[in-house]
């Protein structure tokens, strides 16, 4: 009886045919990655990116040199934790935005700044008053 129980458990064995393979399925163009550093800076999506960065400006003065950018897309081009070309750019845009302070968070922190050292003084100034 127990023996009868313990055979409903039994691996169940499959013959792999062609029709249960799993398909290797391509990558649609868009996530694959360029086989080399020179095939994906000669793309049109990273040449529209390079002149994007390289011509942003604050006060006057550009943020990025053109050979800054493309150091910076050949260097992220070897990281193997970046699967696709988008991902280089994709991690590329963010990384010069939070270095050019155009992410948002620096104009935050400089808000609570401000406030903080508001609230310190009105402190201070109540306390000193007594």
């Amino acid at each position: 009886m127990f023996s009868g129980f313990l055979g409903q458990f039994r691996p169940v064995t499959t013959q792999t045919t062609k029709e249960n393979e799993p398909e290797t399925t391509q990558k649609p163009p868009e996530s694959q990655k360029s086989n080399d550093s020179e095939s994906f800076l000669s793309s049109a999506k990273t040449k529209t990116f390079i002149k994007k960065w390289s011509q942003k400006t604050r006060d006057g003065k550009s943020l990025y040199t053109k050979r800054g950018v493309v150091g910076l897309l050949k260097t992220l081009f070897q990281n193997p934790g970046l699967e696709s070309d988008s991902d280089v750019l994709g991690t590329a845009e963010e990384l010069l935005s939070m270095l050019g302070g155009m992410d948002g968070l620096s104009g935050f922190l400089m808000g609570w700044k401000a406030k903080s050292e508001g609230i310190i003084k009105g402190l201070k100034s109540v306390v000193g008053a007594e």
